[in-house]
């Protein structure tokens, strides 16, 4: 099993190392982890905002263009059980 803070940590490096390409795709991988149900969609969200602030692209983009990105990745991402919670 991955853990969160894991993912959400390789997420943040690879943020940091290509800004706005690579915050886009991470968007997607974890909004395709969320969809699985192998992550939280409220803590994906969230540590995907810290990245972008943390990472000056709310600032160089303005919070409606992240909102939008962010948007875009989960607009299907529904809110569904954890994996763990379903096993459990």
């Amino acid at each position: 099993m991955i853990s969160e803070d894991r993912v959400f940590i390789e997420a943040w490096r690879a943020v940091a190392n290509a800004k706005l390409t690579e915050f886009r795709r991470q968007c997607w991988r974890l909004a395709l982890m969320v969809r699985q149900g192998t992550i939280n969609k409220t803590a994906a969200i969230d540590r995907l905002y810290e990245m972008a602030v943390a990472h000056a692209l709310v600032r160089a983009l303005g919070d409606h263009r992240i909102q939008a990105i962010l948007a875009e990745a989960f607009a299907d991402a529904d809110f569904r059980p954890m994996h763990s919670e379903v096993v459990a």
